[in-house]
Formats: C-alpha cells, structure tokens, sequence
C-alpha cells in the first residue's frame, strides 16, 4: 500500500500548491488595486491604468487565479483612468470586460455602467450612452427596492421607495451619490432627445431634479437646460402638428 500513500501524498503538495498560488496572485492583485485607487483619487490617471492592469496579471499563471470580485474592481478601476487619459475606445474594451464578470458588488457594477456610458458619450455615441446610463438606472433601482425591503423586514414600518436615487437613509456611505444618480439622467435623457422622444426626455429629466438641492451645480444647469430644450421641442412638434 506504499504506492497509495505515495499518491496521496502528491496529492495533498499539489493542492497545498495550488492554495498557495491562489493567496499569492490574490494578494498580489489586492495590492495593486489599492495603489491603482491611490493613483487615481491622486489623479494620476496613466500610473493607475498601469497598476490596475498588472494586478489583473498577476503572478502566477497571468492573472487566471484572481477572483472575480477582485478582477471587477481592478477592471473598473483601469476603464476609469483609460476614460480619464483620453482611451475611450480601450476605456470601452476593459469596461466591458467587467460586465462580463460574476460580482454581487453593487457600486462596482454601477460605477462601471456610468463609465462606459460617459466614455460613449464622449465618443458622441449618445444612443448607446442612454442604453448604458438605462443600465445603471436600472440596477440603482433595483437595489433600492432591495435595501427598502430588508428595511420593511427589519423593522416592520413602510418605508419610500427611492427609485433611481442615492438612498442615503438606508444607505449613508453609499459611493452612488445623488449626483452621480443626476448625471446619468443627463445622460440618458440626451439621448432620448437624440432619438426625438422628447416627452420621455423631459420626464427623466424632471425625476433628475427631485433632489436638485443635493447636487453640484453645474449638474443642475445642465438638467435645467436639457429640460428647457425639450419641452421647446415639444412645443414645436405640437405647432407643427396643428398645421396639418
């Protein structure tokens, strides 16, 4: 029976080995996520693109042992530095990438969503700006009635339903602020108004300003100015229409 020890004891090494790998391309993709994050609040698009690039290559076997979870974080992290420095098509690409990932990471999901839809947007590619800025409208939406729910179950009392907002409430530390939650109805409404669906334009951009007090300004002035030009449009088509 010294041969069946013999197999069991090679097995054992190699799953021990390949434990270790595993812990060491995962560690190694952790820290390059938090440098590539250190770059990027610091605004040093190009080093973060560099850094969130490697640890999706980590050592061993290129990357193929990190999680999920981590590969989205560092994916997201590179398509937003690649939108910053200018690699729209690339910034597209690694975005995704990302959305091809197993992750339950909500504000993951979402953050890439807002990426690839103002990377398009910058691309002047507004229709399918609007179908990615729908995506992330949507997964906020659903993940508020999630946090609503859980809160309905915890404490029995009825609780509003946010919609497509930052629900602060429930949420405090939430990284989907309200101002991110307004852009995206920028965005989407641009390119309703792109299609000449000017109605539907203008009602996104009336639920954008609910809560126009919790955003910059400069994002108000926008919503406030596409909402100007489309009841105009409206207006006109109906001028146009009573003609006939």
């Amino acid at each position: 029976m010294a041969w069946l020890c013999g197999c069991i004891g090679s097995v054992e090494r190699e799953l021990r080995l390949t434990q270790y790998a595993i812990e060491k391309a995962n560690t190694e993709a952790s820290t390059r996520l938090r440098n590539a994050q250190k770059y990027y609040r610091a605004k040093n698009f190009l080093e973060a693109a560099l850094t969130a690039r490697a640890g999706l290559h980590a050592w061993p076997d290129d990357g193929a042992l990190v999680t999920d979870e981590l590969k989205a974080e560092l994916g997201y992290t590179l398509a937003a530095s690649l939108l910053f420095e200018g690699e729209h098509e690339d910034a597209i690409v690694e975005g995704n990438k990302v959305r091809e990932l197993t992750t339950d990471n909500y504000t993951i999901q979402v953050l890439n969503a807002v990426t690839l839809a103002e990377t398009l947007r910058r691309l002047k590619r507004a229709e399918e700006a609007r179908e990615m800025g729908e995506v992330a409208l949507k997964r906020i939406k659903q993940h508020n009635q999630e946090l609503a729910v859980r809160e309905i179950e915890r404490s029995g009392r009825p609780v509003k339903f946010s919609g497509a907002h930052a629900d602060v409430a429930l949420e405090p530390t939430t990284r989907i602020t309200e101002e991110i939650c307004a852009y995206l109805h920028v965005i989407v409404a641009e390119g309703y108004m792109k299609d000449r669906d000017y109605l539907k334009a203008s009602s996104i951009l009336r639920d954008g300003l609910k809560r126009e007090d919790k955003i910059e300004e400069d994002t108000r002035a926008m919503l406030y100015k596409l909402l100007a030009q489309s009841l105009h449009l409206i207006e006109a088509d109906s001028s146009f229409l009573d003609h006939f």
